[in-house]
């Protein structure tokens, strides 16, 4: 069902532009290493920031380096990973009860910055370039498609955002209906999970989907190259065949186990994994859409699940990230514990430029993001946010986007740690 001319203006849709621009979300499945069946290798882009979005976006601010590292469990493991398959991200209506201890605040007459400054800091060689100010609730997702110059947010608040990229200009607010649980991209698609629906938009024809299925919110997504799948707040797993001719697209599988909401979703070559807010992961067979396995080591809500090469990686208000591996029987076991102060909300690697792979992990009921280097798992950095982070995505060209509860959202980007004084402009 094509958009109405007046939607289709707003989605900015129309030819690619003339540099193609690369998505996280448009990878081609790699075969998983033999002998296992766990997770499947895919491989990221250096980042290398746009110098049009740069110069346009804002000086950039020193990055702040925060170097004190946190403390761990049992030996680190042997490899780094190579590069993280996409994750999706949870919604407001389950968010984890709340952490009571307080933010602390700067000391009188100590030489530690200010929190407004340090909030606009950088740290393990990341720059801060400017906060888009429009939302009024949580950030719950963001879609960057591939070939287009927009980047779509979406909140609790219950709209869209379209921004422009070069200037940074929020172009149009699409209301919908309801509070958006979560976001992705696919390609050119937009995928929007809202209650009882996921709308899907093609930026480049105009198309317009709506897949029904879900009876409540739905609250994480993860897509392959055929099949989407969409964890509800009623703990089941919606599948769809993807993409479809059809304009209202009927499930082919409901996944069924979980006793709360599926907050988390990701994908490798065989396998589904889903964290929930019932405090375990189940791992599905794509296959057979049958659980194989439940892991129950965390003692606490699971808020993300991330699959990166062989390894799955997921953290929990239990203040714990494991590290699970693949054990000779073919089931997911812990290879290693790394124990963080405060509970942990979401997940998000990268590669950096020359450096060893880094791991954002955004603290629960926090103002920060903990920054840590694998597979040393030592503490290189913050980044600094008004709330605690509920999402995080990777543009191509470079930049990458935090949105947290108070709905603002911050662009920043990593660079050479010769080029971290230089402003923005320059880049």
């Amino acid at each position: 069902m094509p958009i109405s001319s007046t939607l289709t203006a707003r989605l900015g849709t129309g030819p690619a532009p003339a540099a193609a621009r690369w998505s996280p979300y448009a990878r081609p499945s790699v075969p998983e290493p033999q002998g296992g069946r766990g997770g499947a290798k895919a491989s990221r882009t250096a980042m290398r920031l746009d110098p049009a979005t740069a110069r346009l976006l804002a000086s950039a601010q020193k990055a702040a380096l925060s170097g004190s590292s946190r403390r761990v469990k049992s030996a680190a493991p042997d490899a780094a990973p190579a590069a993280p398959a996409r994750r999706s991200r949870g919604d407001e209506a389950a968010r984890p009860e709340p952490d009571p201890k307080p933010e602390p605040e700067p000391e009188a007459g100590d030489n530690t910055p200010t929190l407004e400054k340090r909030r606009a800091s950088g740290g393990g060689g990341f720059v801060f370039l400017r906060a888009l100010a429009g939302h009024t609730e949580a950030i719950s997702g963001f879609s960057v498609p591939r070939g287009s110059d927009k980047l779509y947010s979406g909140s609790v608040d219950g709209s869209v955002r379209v921004w422009d990229r070069n200037s940074g200009k929020c172009v149009d607010v699409i209301k919908m209906g309801g509070k958006v649980g979560c976001m992705i991209t696919h390609g050119p698609w937009v995928f929007i999970g809202i209650p009882k629906s996921v709308e899907a938009w093609n930026t480049q024809t105009g198309m317009k989907l709506s897949l029904q299925g879900p009876s409540g919110l739905v609250c994480s997504m993860t897509v392959t190259g055929e099949m989407l799948f969409a964890g509800t707040g009623d703990g089941r797993i919606i599948a769809w065949k993807f993409p479809s001719k059809e304009s209202n697209i009927e499930p082919v599988a409901i996944l069924s186990g979980h006793q709360r909401a599926v907050i988390s979703l990701s994908i490798s070559a065989t396998r589904l994994y889903s964290g929930s807010l019932d405090k375990t992961i189940r791992v599905w067979d794509l296959m057979t859409m049958q659980c194989l396995q439940t892991l129950s080591e965390h003692k606490a809500a699971v808020t993300s699940v991330l699959c990166w090469e062989d390894k799955l990686l997921s953290c929990s208000l239990d203040r714990t990230v494991k590290v699970w591996t693949l054990s000779e029987s073919g089931n997911l076991q812990v290879r290693y514990t790394y124990a963080e102060e405060h509970g942990l909300r979401t997940l998000f690697g990268m590669h950096r430029v020359g450096k060893t792979p880094v791991l954002l992990c955004s603290l629960h009921n926090r103002n920060r993001i903990r920054l840590l280097d694998l597979p040393s798992f030592q503490e290189v950095g913050t980044l600094f946010s008004n709330k605690e982070v509920r999402t995080i995505e990777l543009a191509d060209g470079g930049p990458l986007f935090t949105g947290d509860c108070s709905g603002e959202l911050k662009v920043w980007r990593w660079a050479p740690q010769d080029q971290e004084a230089a402003p923005a402009a320059q880049a």
